[in-house]
């Protein structure tokens, strides 16, 4: 009987032990993605606007690399402010393989790692969900195409006149001159545009410019190159690359220009493939999840019957 009751306690304290573990491995998780969904969300908003420590390591690529990559920029920044993360992770890591290969169960360490992995492919999917959701809400309150246009001109207009956002036909004259192209890259996605300012008697004496078309390329003109007059007016929407050839130029121009789309899906088709790519994404790692619980309780149901 003695030995039986040493046997039991000796089981309890392990029960305990294992789930202490099973516990802090979940806590680790849950921190462990809210915190990479935080910092990818942040320097995601970031690259979109052009602003912060993304803003700061662009401009000094462009100084000192002429070009700018974006995607790298955005893994090296993640990595970077998860660093004291990752470290805690692997103290953590060790431990629990000490104390796995100490109190070794094969049934509990193999269903263990297929139920964290489960969790880890169920979490990152609502995370890049949430993502996307949020990217596609800040598409749809961006303006649009609805509403009557207004007239603007800009010849006319003084620099600190208020300007509505939405549809507008602008009258002014496109300096096609110093147009600047811009490459837009979303994974598969490409799209080409072109950025021309409009001068006005404020940037004809050297003032800044304040407002920007989009210009479209035909190439069956003679001159290909026509400026859009008509379309979804935006303050603050010229891409922040395209703010950086103009500054290199040693072009003036507004902290925070208009621009005019020629469509509010133009305006917002950067949001729109962010959420697109990120639904992809979390749409497969909740199929990875679903799969991996399927397989946990096959094998459940294997070891069940193989301890019978």
């Amino acid at each position: 009987m003695a030995a039986g009751d040493h046997s039991g306690k000796r089981r309890q304290i392990m029960d305990r032990e294992r789930n202490g573990l099973d516990r802090q491995k979940r806590i680790t998780g849950w921190i462990t993605a809210l915190w990479l969904g935080a910092v990818a969300a942040l320097f995601g908003w970031q690259a979109s606007t052009y602003r912060g420590f993304v803003e700061v390591l662009a401009e000094w690529q462009y100084a000192h690399l002429d070009h700018y990559y974006p995607g790298i920029t955005f893994v090296l920044l993640c990595l970077f402010f998860s660093i004291p993360l990752l470290v805690v992770i692997v103290v953590l890591w060790r431990r629990w393989k000490r104390h796995e290969a100490e109190n070794a169960d094969p049934r509990t360490v193999v269903l263990g790692f297929s139920r964290r992995l489960q969790r880890l492919c169920a979490v990152t999917a609502i995370l890049a969900a949430a993502i996307a959701f949020g990217s596609l809400m800040v598409a749809l309150l961006l303006p649009g195409d609805g509403g009557p246009a207004r007239v603007v001109d800009v010849g006319a207009l003084r620099p600190d006149a208020v300007v509505p956002e939405g549809r507008a036909t602008l009258r002014g004259s496109a300096d096609l001159d110093t147009i600047v192209r811009f490459d837009e890259q979303a994974l598969l996605m490409h799209r080409r545009l072109y950025f021309a300012p409009l001068t006005s008697r404020s940037n004809a004496g050297g003032e800044p410019a304040h407002f920007f078309v989009e210009v479209r390329e035909m190439a069956h003109l003679k001159s290909p190159f026509v400026p859009v007059m008509s379309g979804v007016l935006a303050r603050d929407a010229l891409p922040g690359d395209v703010r950086n050839l103009y500054r290199g130029a040693r072009f003036q121009l507004a902290d925070r220009p208009w621009l005019l789309y020629r469509s509010a899906a133009q305006l917002r088709w950067r949001y729109y493939m962010i959420a697109a790519q990120l639904g992809v994404v979390a749409i497969l790692l909740g199929l990875a999840a679903r799969l991996e619980a399927r397989r946990r309780r096959r094998l459940e149901k294997r070891l069940e019957a193989a301890t019978a």
